[in-house]
């Protein structure tokens, strides 16, 4: 790859030099990546913070956390987020809300030892360097079943989330008048996307969503869907970006602040083994 006609590319994207390329996409691995399975990226903090799960330690899924000092510089090594945030359970699904502090972190954690479920808990952060403290669980929204994948719109007003239902997965939103702070969430909705489709990623302007959806074979792909009157189009496949190979396929979109790209694990072929993290820009979907 001609790494001269992509150095300006290349400063504005979270990562390392890229290594590969997917049909005719530019995809590139995360240089995060260890010798574990890394799901369910976050890019936080102007692009100088990203969050992932892990289960690098003894099989369990932790929150990792690496950093940088400048967009298009090296990340720092990977490690766990804050102690008040990682449990004994399994924990997942990172979703920072942005803005001045003090600020908030949304995941999902099986911290409740009696239903060993997944939940969605909220904590906040009162500055810069502080720790994540006073964990609560997201009100009006756990239940006895898996909720995932906490996604907070621009706005502030709109939770969306995945709950797993008898039927599959399904892609739940759970609205406030509020646009800041921990709570106020109504009684959450399904969004009207058929089962199995969800873990969704939404744009700044909240008119296209991401998602991960089957395509056959116990697989995932990634899925774009467009706001139609008051609810979401048909999920249409992002067959450029999904993978052939691997057992899993490709799954956990998540967007930048900006909505310029878009990051997922997938356990394609050209990573490090098993489920890996990468970006592609999503001006090159629109392409598509």
């Amino acid at each position: 790859m001609d790494y001269v006609r992509l150095s300006c590319l290349v400063a504005l994207l979270p990562l390392l030099p890229a290594s590969a390329q997917d049909n005719a996409l530019k995809i590139y691995p995360l240089a995060v990546n260890p010798a574990a399975d890394e799901d369910e990226p976050h890019l936080a903090d102007n692009g100088l913070t990203l969050y992932f799960c892990s289960n690098a330690r003894s099989g369990k899924e932790d929150f990792m956390i690496a950093t940088r000092r400048a967009v298009g510089g090296a990340w720092g090594k990977a490690q766990l987020l804050d102690a008040w945030i990682v449990t004994e359970g399994n924990d997942r699904g990172v979703f920072t809300a942005g803005g001045p502090y003090p600020q908030y972190i949304f995941y999902a954690t099986t911290k409740d030892k009696e239903t060993k479920n997944y939940d969605l808990y909220v904590a906040s952060r009162d500055d810069r360097g502080k720790s994540w403290s006073a964990v609560r669980p997201v009100a009006n929204v756990n239940t006895r079943e898996d909720e995932l994948h906490p996604c907070l719109a621009a706005s502030g007003r709109s939770l969306f989330f995945s709950r797993k239902t008898k039927d599959g997965w399904k892609q739940m939103m759970a609205s406030r008048t509020e646009t800041k702070g921990p709570g106020g969430w109504q009684e959450p909705k399904e969004v009207g996307l058929p089962a199995g489709f969800h873990h969704a990623a939404l744009t700044p302007d909240g008119k296209t969503m991401y998602l991960q959806g089957p395509v056959g074979k116990d697989r995932w792909g990634l899925f774009v869907a467009h706001a139609e009157g008051k609810g979401w189009g048909k999920p249409e496949e992002l067959t450029a970006v999904n993978a052939e190979t691997g057992k899993v396929g490709t799954r956990s979109p998540s967007l930048s602040r900006d909505g310029r790209f878009l990051y997922f694990a997938s356990d394609r072929d050209g990573g490090k083994g098993g489920m890996d993290l990468w970006v592609v820009p999503t001006a090159q979907l629109l392409k598509k």
